[in-house]
């Protein structure tokens, strides 16, 4: 499962590990009832093997975002001035690491299958407690793609890895292991089994692997989330990572260290902050998928509440596509120098472009949230309410796009070039999905509704007597653009 460890992909923005052929896993057949029971992995060396999929473990890419998280953790600690690098307690940190990863190998080797979902049993408070923490790690497995545990500026936190096994382990352990009683029968097993697997709808035993992730649909499955609550989550590490762009800003370096420390905190902050993006951009149209059998009393499929679909466009804006989301000053751009040594061995480049950067991560986040797979999503999950008044509606979510994207037609201030620039990536996506016949006709008739609406409030923008001539320009292209895409002939079907 390759995870994007940068910024700005899509694959980072969404947390879904690309894992294309998955299938379902030994265990989850030939039992009835109630529970589900937990799923198991053949190993890839025994494809035939009776009841089970073939499932290769070496695809895990756990320990190399593991090691990201402990350099983003070492990093982030020491510019708070938390933790000294040469301390003890640096060295029982990394140690710390090496368990959590090595706990999350070793349950592959007992068949064990990642499970994405385990980091939303546990609520911020409970995160937030050392003692808590100590006793019950950070999530509910050892399989998930545990995101290290950061407290907030100037907070202490809980444990920030994962070093004791959580809930779902041990029941999984008791599925797979536990033996029947001397002189049971094939009868009696099967009990027993049905009394585990029972258990499946607790929320400690929360479960969801490698598919459910794949194919982007659930909003809890996902990896480096952590805690209940995922808008809090998400706002929180995207507010960790803006607290290090301004200490930075401030950090005096010894004639010791390395001016590429400041390139590479930064770098992991903004990868950092990304993922916590993605989080959000998941919940657009989210359905959380649950592996129930009937008589749980849950279904199965369950779309996310309008209300958090809000909440998450809420924090989206203020994060990424606000005029001030994430920005360094120019003095400490001057200072982002690389490893000179790390430079000779792989393709590094000499300068840093913070706002290339930046602009990436705006153009993933409006690629994901105007494609045609969101806006059937969304389209389709009105139908799955009681009330198709209470879904979220796509309306909804492209005037929220237009008005954080082009909020400067509203206050009169003016237009930096890269706001100009998102502006422009915006207009683009927004007439060529305009412009699309295979589009869902909902979608293109509200886009095409978008772009009428909007040429007037261009067009008054321009003819301001206080904006610069760039700004000018940029009003009366962008009018004249959605302008020659609404005349634009396309195919119309039965005409």
């Amino acid at each position: 499962m390759a995870a994007t460890a940068g910024g700005a992909s899509l694959a980072a923005l969404a947390s879904a590990p690309q894992m294309p052929g998955a299938n379902a896993a030994a265990g989850a057949n030939g039992v009835d009832g109630v529970g589900a029971p937990p799923t198991f992995a053949a190993p890839f060396s025994l494809p035939g093997a009776p009841g089970a999929a073939p499932h290769d473990h070496r695809l895990c890419q756990y320990g190399a975002l593991a090691a990201e998280q402990l350099g983003y953790a070492l990093d982030l600690l020491e510019a708070r001035g938390d933790l000294e690098p040469e301390s003890a307690e640096a060295h029982q940190f990394v140690l710390d690491y090496v368990k959590d990863a090595l706990m999350h190998e070793v349950g592959h080797t007992l068949g064990l299958r990642h499970n994405f979902r385990a980091s939303r049993v546990y609520t911020e408070a409970q995160l937030s407690d050392l003692e808590f923490t100590r006793a019950h790690g950070t999530t509910g497995s050892v399989m998930e793609y545990n995101a290290v545990n950061l407290p907030s500026p100037g907070q202490k936190g809980g444990t920030p890895f994962m070093t004791t096994l959580g809930p779902y382990d041990y029941w999984a352990v008791e599925y797979a292991y536990r033996p029947a009683p001397a002189g049971a029968t094939a009868a009696d097993e099967r009990d027993m089994l049905q009394a585990i697997a029972a258990r499946s709808n607790e929320p400690l035993l929360a479960y969801g692997t490698d598919e459910d992730a794949w194919f982007g649909i659930d909003p809890e499955t996902i990896q480096l989330d952590l805690g209940s609550d995922p808008i809090a989550f998400a706002a929180k590490r995207v507010e960790i990572a803006r607290d290090l762009f301004r200490r930075q800003e401030t950090r005096a370096l010894s004639p010791q260290r390395d001016y590429a420390v400041l390139r590479r905190s930064l770098n992991y902050a903004l990868g950092d902050a990304a993922r916590a993006v993605g989080v959000l951009v998941r919940q657009i149209g989210g359905v959380r998928t649950l592996r129930d059998y009937p008589g749980s009393g849950r279904d199965p499929l369950q779309p996310v509440p309008a209300s958090l679909q809000r909440s998450a466009l809420d924090v989206i804006a203020n994060a990424v596509l606000a005029t001030d989301g994430l920005r360094l000053s120019a003095p400490l751009q001057r200072r982002l120098a690389p490893d000179y040594l790390e430079r000779a061995e792989v393709g590094v480049s000499t300068d840093y472009s913070l706002p290339g950067r930046l602009f990436e991560l705006q153009r993933a986040v409006l690629g994901y949230l105007m494609s045609e797979w969101i806006a059937q999503r969304v389209l389709d999950s009105v139908g799955k309410f009681d009330h198709p008044a209470e879904a979220f509606q796509l309306r909804e979510l492209y005037d929220r796009l237009t008005q954080d994207v082009w909020s400067e037609l509203k206050t009169g201030t003016a237009i930096t070039p890269a706001r100009r620039e998102l502006q422009r990536e915006h207009l683009n996506r927004l007439a060529f999905m305009a412009l699309r016949p295979a589009s869902r006709v909902d979608a293109r008739a509200v886009l095409r509704d978008q772009a009428r609406t909007l040429i007037p409030r261009l067009e008054a923008a321009a003819r301001r007597p206080d904006i610069d001539a760039d700004t000018r320009a940029h009003l009366g292209d962008s009018a004249e653009t959605l302008k020659r895409a609404l005349a634009a002939p396309f195919p119309r079907l039965g005409l």
